[in-house]
């Protein structure tokens, strides 16, 4: 309440134009790149397109495409940096999105806009690793258990 009392909404929703860069480019970065993984492995292994891959090569593809999605690790130090409330006579007033860019990367170089990276990586791989690759392999046994092909009837 004490944010909203001296802030308004403005001080609630600090870092939410970040937020969304980041999320819109995140998911769609681990399924388009595991997807691509899942092209390079079917080329490698000489399989057509189509044809299924084993469990250990969608586990891999999705390893691959979650681990490579934190190229966008820039966007995710960019929020929490507009979120905090360091005191830095240096630090803009008023951060946006474009501002912060620039106060990390001239107070800290291209580091700092990676920084925390390697847990992200390691973040990245299992939640797309689960959402893609097992969610592929869930798909899969329910279309065997009904012998229907899932669609996504709303």
């Amino acid at each position: 309440m004490d944010i909203y009392r001296k802030e308004g909404i403005r001080g609630i929703n600090r870092g939410v134009n970040a937020v969304a860069i980041r999320q819109t480019t995140n998911w769609g970065s681990r399924f388009g790149l595991s997807r691509l993984a899942e092209s390079a492995i079917r080329k490698t292994t000489g399989k057509e397109d189509g044809q299924k891959l084993s469990g250990f090569e969608k586990i891999l593809a999705s390893s691959l495409g979650g681990g490579l999605s934190a190229w966008n690790q820039p966007i995710e130090v960019i929020r929490v940096e507009m979120q905090s409330k360091t005191e830095d006579p240096n630090r803009p007033k008023n951060l946006t999105v474009g501002k912060t860019f620039k106060y990390i990367y001239d107070n800290n170089g291209i580091r700092g806009l990676y920084r925390g990276v390697a847990p992200r990586i390691g973040l990245g791989i299992w939640q797309t690793v689960c959402m893609v690759a097992l969610g592929d392999m869930a798909k899969e046994a329910v279309e065997k258990l009904t012998g229907e092909a899932v669609t996504a009837k709303h």
